[in-house]
Protein backbone atom coordinates (compact mmCIF):
# COMPACT_ATOMS: atom_id res chain seq x y z
CA UNK A 1 0.00 0.00 0.00
CA UNK A 2 1.44 3.45 -0.92
CA UNK A 3 2.80 5.18 2.19
CA UNK A 4 1.56 8.58 3.34
CA UNK A 5 4.68 10.52 2.28
CA UNK A 6 4.99 9.15 -1.25
CA UNK A 7 6.10 12.04 -3.50
CA UNK A 8 3.57 13.04 -6.16
CA UNK A 9 5.59 15.86 -7.73
CA UNK A 10 9.33 15.98 -8.32
CA UNK A 11 9.27 19.72 -7.66
CA UNK A 12 7.43 19.43 -4.33
CA UNK A 13 8.72 17.54 -1.26
CA UNK A 14 6.03 15.71 0.73
CA UNK A 15 4.48 18.04 3.32
CA UNK A 16 1.88 16.92 5.85
CA UNK A 17 -0.52 18.98 7.93
CA UNK A 18 -3.46 18.28 10.21
CA UNK A 19 -7.04 19.57 10.46
CA UNK A 20 -9.29 18.40 13.29
CA UNK A 21 -7.45 15.11 13.54
CA UNK A 22 -7.31 14.44 9.80
CA UNK A 23 -3.95 14.00 8.06
CA UNK A 24 -3.56 16.13 4.92
CA UNK A 25 -0.88 16.19 2.22
CA UNK A 26 -0.66 19.97 1.76
CA UNK A 27 1.89 19.66 -1.08
CA UNK A 28 -0.78 17.83 -3.12
CA UNK A 29 -4.08 19.10 -1.78
CA UNK A 30 -3.39 22.81 -2.28
CA UNK A 31 -1.56 22.64 -5.60
CA UNK A 32 -2.58 22.32 -9.24
CA UNK A 33 -1.75 19.37 -11.49
CA UNK A 34 1.73 20.82 -12.02
CA UNK A 35 2.44 20.98 -8.28
CA UNK A 36 2.08 24.77 -8.08
CA UNK A 37 0.40 26.02 -4.91
CA UNK A 38 -2.61 28.30 -5.50
CA UNK A 39 -4.59 30.28 -2.91
CA UNK A 40 -7.89 29.65 -4.68
CA UNK A 41 -7.27 25.89 -4.66
CA UNK A 42 -6.55 25.99 -0.94
CA UNK A 43 -9.77 27.92 -0.29
CA UNK A 44 -11.86 25.51 -2.37
CA UNK A 45 -10.27 22.39 -0.86
CA UNK A 46 -10.76 23.61 2.70
CA UNK A 47 -14.43 24.37 1.96
CA UNK A 48 -14.98 20.86 0.59
CA UNK A 49 -13.09 19.39 3.53
CA UNK A 50 -15.29 21.15 6.07
CA UNK A 51 -18.43 19.85 4.36
CA UNK A 52 -17.14 16.27 4.45
CA UNK A 53 -15.52 16.43 7.88
CA UNK A 54 -18.20 14.25 9.60
CA UNK A 55 -17.78 11.59 6.90
CA UNK A 56 -13.99 11.59 6.90
CA UNK A 57 -13.67 11.50 10.67
CA UNK A 58 -15.84 8.39 10.65
CA UNK A 59 -14.48 6.60 7.57
CA UNK A 60 -10.73 7.22 7.40
CA UNK A 61 -8.40 4.62 8.89
CA UNK A 62 -5.07 5.09 10.75
CA UNK A 63 -2.16 6.32 8.59
CA UNK A 64 -4.54 7.45 5.85
CA UNK A 65 -3.77 10.90 4.43
CA UNK A 66 -6.04 13.01 2.25
CA UNK A 67 -4.49 14.03 -1.06
CA UNK A 68 -7.33 15.77 -2.89
CA UNK A 69 -11.12 16.34 -2.94
CA UNK A 70 -13.27 16.92 -6.02
CA UNK A 71 -16.98 17.29 -6.80
CA UNK A 72 -18.51 15.33 -9.69
CA UNK A 73 -21.56 13.33 -10.76
CA UNK A 74 -21.78 9.59 -10.23
CA UNK A 75 -22.53 7.37 -13.26
CA UNK A 76 -26.08 7.48 -14.61
CA UNK A 77 -27.62 4.98 -17.00
CA UNK A 78 -28.96 6.30 -20.29
CA UNK A 79 -32.55 5.88 -19.07
CA UNK A 80 -31.76 7.80 -15.88
CA UNK A 81 -30.19 10.60 -17.89
CA UNK A 82 -33.21 10.85 -20.20
CA UNK A 83 -35.72 10.90 -17.33
CA UNK A 84 -33.85 12.90 -14.71
CA UNK A 85 -34.38 16.30 -16.33
CA UNK A 86 -33.37 19.35 -14.34
CA UNK A 87 -32.67 17.43 -11.15
CA UNK A 88 -29.78 15.38 -12.56
CA UNK A 89 -27.38 17.34 -10.34
CA UNK A 90 -29.38 16.30 -7.27
CA UNK A 91 -29.76 12.72 -8.47
CA UNK A 92 -26.04 12.01 -8.87
CA UNK A 93 -24.09 14.64 -6.92
CA UNK A 94 -20.99 13.15 -5.35
CA UNK A 95 -17.63 14.01 -3.86
CA UNK A 96 -14.42 12.05 -4.46
CA UNK A 97 -11.78 11.99 -1.77
CA UNK A 98 -8.37 10.76 -2.93
CA UNK A 99 -6.09 9.39 -0.20
CA UNK A 100 -2.80 7.52 -0.12
CA UNK A 101 -4.70 4.25 0.36
CA UNK A 102 -7.81 4.56 -1.83
CA UNK A 103 -10.45 6.73 -3.47
CA UNK A 104 -13.63 7.32 -1.48
CA UNK A 105 -16.90 8.13 -3.25
CA UNK A 106 -19.47 10.05 -1.16
CA UNK A 107 -22.99 10.86 -2.41
CA UNK A 108 -23.66 14.43 -1.29
CA UNK A 109 -26.53 16.87 -1.00
CA UNK A 110 -26.88 20.06 -2.99
CA UNK A 111 -24.83 21.99 -0.42
CA UNK A 112 -22.03 19.40 -0.47
CA UNK A 113 -22.87 17.74 2.85
CA UNK A 114 -22.71 13.96 3.21
CA UNK A 115 -25.64 11.58 2.61
CA UNK A 116 -24.12 8.93 4.93
CA UNK A 117 -23.16 6.55 2.15
CA UNK A 118 -19.65 5.66 1.03
CA UNK A 119 -17.95 3.49 -1.57
CA UNK A 120 -14.27 2.67 -1.48
CA UNK A 121 -11.81 1.82 -4.24
CA UNK A 122 -8.38 0.63 -3.09
CA UNK A 123 -5.47 1.78 -5.23
CA UNK A 124 -4.45 -1.85 -5.65
CA UNK A 125 -7.82 -2.51 -7.35
CA UNK A 126 -7.34 0.27 -9.93
CA UNK A 127 -6.12 -0.72 -13.37
CA UNK A 128 -6.28 2.76 -14.90
CA UNK A 129 -7.62 6.29 -14.33
CA UNK A 130 -8.23 8.29 -17.51
CA UNK A 131 -9.49 11.90 -17.62
CA UNK A 132 -11.40 12.70 -20.80
CA UNK A 133 -14.28 14.58 -22.35
CA UNK A 134 -14.51 17.88 -24.20
CA UNK A 135 -17.36 20.07 -22.97
CA UNK A 136 -17.81 18.17 -19.70
CA UNK A 137 -14.73 16.70 -18.06
CA UNK A 138 -14.97 13.02 -17.12
CA UNK A 139 -12.76 10.55 -15.29
CA UNK A 140 -12.99 6.85 -16.17
CA UNK A 141 -11.95 4.38 -13.48
CA UNK A 142 -11.15 0.87 -14.69
CA UNK A 143 -10.93 -1.84 -12.02
CA UNK A 144 -8.90 -5.04 -11.75
CA UNK A 145 -12.13 -7.07 -11.94
CA UNK A 146 -12.79 -5.71 -15.44
CA UNK A 147 -15.57 -3.29 -14.48
CA UNK A 148 -15.48 0.40 -15.30
CA UNK A 149 -17.17 3.49 -13.85
CA UNK A 150 -17.07 6.95 -15.38
CA UNK A 151 -17.72 9.94 -13.15
CA UNK A 152 -18.68 13.13 -14.97
CA UNK A 153 -18.82 16.93 -14.69
CA UNK A 154 -15.52 17.48 -12.92
CA UNK A 155 -13.81 20.81 -12.99
CA UNK A 156 -11.25 20.50 -15.79
CA UNK A 157 -8.38 21.20 -13.41
CA UNK A 158 -9.68 18.61 -10.91
CA UNK A 159 -9.81 15.90 -13.58
CA UNK A 160 -6.19 16.60 -14.53
CA UNK A 161 -5.21 16.57 -10.87
CA UNK A 162 -6.76 13.16 -10.23
CA UNK A 163 -5.08 11.80 -13.33
CA UNK A 164 -1.70 13.10 -12.13
CA UNK A 165 -2.12 11.54 -8.67
CA UNK A 166 -3.22 8.23 -10.18
CA UNK A 167 -0.14 8.12 -12.43
CA UNK A 168 1.93 7.79 -9.24
CA UNK A 169 -0.40 5.83 -6.97
CA UNK A 170 -1.52 3.06 -9.36
CA UNK A 171 2.04 1.75 -10.05
CA UNK A 172 2.93 2.09 -6.36
CA UNK A 173 -0.03 -0.10 -5.35
CA UNK A 174 0.37 -2.65 -8.14
CA UNK A 175 0.13 -6.22 -6.88
CA UNK A 176 -1.87 -5.29 -3.76
CA UNK A 177 -5.52 -5.89 -4.74
CA UNK A 178 -8.30 -6.35 -2.21
CA UNK A 179 -10.68 -9.31 -2.16
CA UNK A 180 -13.26 -7.40 -4.24
CA UNK A 181 -10.79 -6.28 -6.98
CA UNK A 182 -13.08 -3.28 -7.48
CA UNK A 183 -15.36 -0.77 -5.80
CA UNK A 184 -16.85 -1.78 -2.44
CA UNK A 185 -19.81 -0.37 -0.49
CA UNK A 186 -18.94 0.30 3.15
CA UNK A 187 -21.03 0.72 6.27
CA UNK A 188 -20.83 4.43 7.19
CA UNK A 189 -20.66 3.56 10.89
CA UNK A 190 -18.14 0.71 11.18
CA UNK A 191 -16.56 0.53 7.68
CA UNK A 192 -17.69 -3.09 7.29
CA UNK A 193 -18.14 -4.35 3.71
CA UNK A 194 -21.86 -4.38 2.80
CA UNK A 195 -23.63 -6.94 0.61
CA UNK A 196 -25.77 -5.77 -2.32
CA UNK A 197 -29.47 -6.23 -1.58
CA UNK A 198 -28.95 -6.86 2.15
CA UNK A 199 -30.07 -3.68 3.91
CA UNK A 200 -28.42 -4.10 7.29
CA UNK A 201 -24.81 -4.26 8.45
CA UNK A 202 -23.78 -7.69 9.69
CA UNK A 203 -21.14 -6.18 11.97
CA UNK A 204 -22.71 -3.18 13.75
CA UNK A 205 -26.40 -3.82 13.00
CA UNK A 206 -27.06 -0.51 11.22
CA UNK A 207 -30.35 -0.74 9.27
CA UNK A 208 -30.69 0.87 5.84
CA UNK A 209 -33.73 1.90 3.85
CA UNK A 210 -34.89 -0.88 1.54
CA UNK A 211 -36.24 -1.31 -1.98
CA UNK A 212 -39.52 -2.98 -1.00
CA UNK A 213 -40.64 -0.07 1.19
CA UNK A 214 -39.51 2.42 -1.45
CA UNK A 215 -41.57 0.70 -4.17
CA UNK A 216 -44.75 0.59 -2.07
CA UNK A 217 -44.41 4.24 -1.11
CA UNK A 218 -43.75 5.22 -4.72
CA UNK A 219 -46.96 3.48 -5.80
CA UNK A 220 -49.33 4.56 -3.05
CA UNK A 221 -48.02 7.96 -1.89
CA UNK A 222 -47.56 10.96 -4.24
CA UNK A 223 -43.80 11.44 -4.53
CA UNK A 224 -43.44 8.88 -1.74
CA UNK A 225 -40.28 7.27 -3.09
CA UNK A 226 -38.36 10.55 -3.16
CA UNK A 227 -39.54 11.56 0.30
CA UNK A 228 -38.52 8.14 1.64
CA UNK A 229 -35.00 8.48 0.22
CA UNK A 230 -34.60 11.99 1.65
CA UNK A 231 -35.11 14.07 -1.51
CA UNK A 232 -38.17 16.24 -0.75
CA UNK A 233 -37.24 18.94 -3.27
CA UNK A 234 -37.04 16.40 -6.09
CA UNK A 235 -40.23 14.69 -4.86
CA UNK A 236 -42.36 17.83 -4.78
CA UNK A 237 -43.01 18.08 -8.54
CA UNK A 238 -43.88 14.36 -9.02
CA UNK A 239 -46.11 14.58 -5.94
CA UNK A 240 -48.09 17.47 -7.42
CA UNK A 241 -48.32 15.67 -10.77
CA UNK A 242 -49.58 12.47 -9.15
CA UNK A 243 -52.19 14.34 -7.08
CA UNK A 244 -53.39 16.03 -10.28
CA UNK A 245 -53.64 12.70 -12.13
CA UNK A 246 -55.55 11.14 -9.25
CA UNK A 247 -57.97 14.08 -9.22
CA UNK A 248 -58.57 13.84 -12.98
CA UNK A 249 -59.13 10.08 -12.76
CA UNK A 250 -61.69 10.58 -9.98
CA UNK A 251 -63.48 13.27 -12.03
CA UNK A 252 -63.56 11.00 -15.09
CA UNK A 253 -64.93 8.13 -13.07
CA UNK A 254 -67.65 10.33 -11.54
CA UNK A 255 -68.62 11.75 -14.95
CA UNK A 256 -68.87 8.28 -16.40
CA UNK A 257 -71.35 7.23 -13.73
CA UNK A 258 -73.60 10.22 -14.53
CA UNK A 259 -73.42 9.88 -18.32
CA UNK A 260 -73.60 6.22 -19.38
CA UNK A 261 -73.54 7.21 -23.06
CA UNK A 262 -70.05 8.70 -22.68
CA UNK A 263 -68.58 5.62 -21.02
CA UNK A 264 -66.52 4.49 -24.04
CA UNK A 265 -64.80 7.86 -24.44
CA UNK A 266 -64.24 8.18 -20.73
CA UNK A 267 -62.67 4.74 -20.57
CA UNK A 268 -60.19 5.81 -23.25
CA UNK A 269 -59.32 8.98 -21.36
CA UNK A 270 -59.04 7.04 -18.13
CA UNK A 271 -56.67 4.55 -19.79
CA UNK A 272 -54.39 7.31 -21.09
CA UNK A 273 -54.21 9.03 -17.71
CA UNK A 274 -53.64 5.74 -15.92
CA UNK A 275 -50.75 4.98 -18.30
CA UNK A 276 -49.17 8.39 -17.66
CA UNK A 277 -49.58 7.89 -13.92
CA UNK A 278 -47.98 4.42 -14.12
CA UNK A 279 -45.10 5.76 -16.24
CA UNK A 280 -44.41 8.59 -13.79
CA UNK A 281 -44.44 6.11 -10.90
CA UNK A 282 -42.05 3.80 -12.77
CA UNK A 283 -39.63 6.70 -13.29
CA UNK A 284 -39.80 7.51 -9.57
CA UNK A 285 -38.98 3.90 -8.71
CA UNK A 286 -36.10 3.87 -11.22
CA UNK A 287 -34.51 6.96 -9.71
CA UNK A 288 -35.10 6.03 -6.09
CA UNK A 289 -33.68 2.55 -6.63
CA UNK A 290 -30.21 4.05 -7.20
CA UNK A 291 -30.52 5.96 -3.93
CA UNK A 292 -31.55 2.84 -2.05
CA UNK A 293 -28.67 0.84 -3.55
CA UNK A 294 -26.28 3.45 -2.18
CA UNK A 295 -27.39 2.27 1.30
CA UNK A 296 -29.17 5.11 3.09
CA UNK A 297 -29.34 4.59 6.88
CA UNK A 298 -32.74 4.57 8.56
CA UNK A 299 -33.39 7.15 11.27
CA UNK A 300 -30.95 6.60 14.12
CA UNK A 301 -31.85 6.40 17.79
CA UNK A 302 -30.36 9.16 20.03
CA UNK A 303 -27.91 6.84 21.80
CA UNK A 304 -26.37 5.70 18.51
CA UNK A 305 -26.10 9.30 17.29
CA UNK A 306 -24.21 10.26 20.46
CA UNK A 307 -21.75 7.40 20.07
CA UNK A 308 -21.07 8.36 16.45
CA UNK A 309 -20.45 12.00 17.35
CA UNK A 310 -17.65 10.82 19.63
CA UNK A 311 -15.93 9.12 16.64
CA UNK A 312 -14.58 5.64 16.13
CA UNK A 313 -10.90 6.47 16.47
CA UNK A 314 -9.42 3.59 14.51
Amino acid sequence: MPHGDLAIYQTQPPMSSNMEGLSLRSDVMYTNHKGEEKARIRKRQEKLLRKLMPALQRVLVPEESILFIARAQSPLSMVEQLTAGWWTMLLAASALVVTNKRILFFPVKRDGSWRESVRSLQWGDVESVKPGGFLARNVAFKFRNGQKNTYTNFRRADAKKIGQIASVMVPAASGEPSASHGMAQLCPDCRNLLTAGVYNCSQCGLIFKNEKTMVWRSIFLPGGGYFYTGHPLVGLLPALAEIYFIFIIVVIAATGLKSPDAVAGLIGAFTVLAFIFALETAVTILHCRRYIREFIPEKRDPSRAQSLSAGFGS
